[in-house]
């Protein structure tokens, strides 16, 4: 039965979840839920240890961005893109940095200081970047 679930979730989009990645140089392990909305929706700047937060998300129509954001950040995709559209039409923020694709994702969050990003397929193959569990 476990395998049969495992081959499903390599099959069908969305139901393999996404996991955090950071860049292998940011100091915490594990992240609340409610840091990481703060993380993702770009209020929080920098890590605890000052380092500034460099966040990459995948396009809005990437079903594993809609996926993430639903089951992890606990929130509707349009609700995040609410969010850093405030913070760029009042001059308070920026948004993320959208890449094309989970390959782009561990590449840039691999060569980004203090950057976090999300992918679904586990294997980084000797890339600097590290999981964050989210708790």
């Amino acid at each position: 039965m476990i395998k049969v679930l495992a081959f499903l979730c390599l099959l069908l989009p969305g139901i393999a979840t996404a996991e955090v990645i950071v860049n292998s140089g940011v100091t915490i392990d594990s992240i609340g839920r409610q840091y990481l909305l703060s993380v993702f929706s770009m209020r929080v700047r920098s890590w605890p240890d000052g380092q500034p937060v460099r966040v990459f998300v995948l396009p809005e129509h990437h079903d594993i961005h809609r996926d993430f954001v639903k089951r992890e950040l606990k929130v509707f995709p349009y609700q995040l893109k609410t969010m850093w559209d405030r913070l760029v039409f009042s001059g308070a923020g920026q948004s993320p940095v959208v890449v094309e694709s989970q390959e782009e994702m561990i590449e840039r969050v691999s060569v980004t200081a203090g950057a976090i990003g999300y992918v679904v397929a586990a294997d980084q193959g000797g890339t600097d970047v590290k999981h964050l569990e989210v708790k």
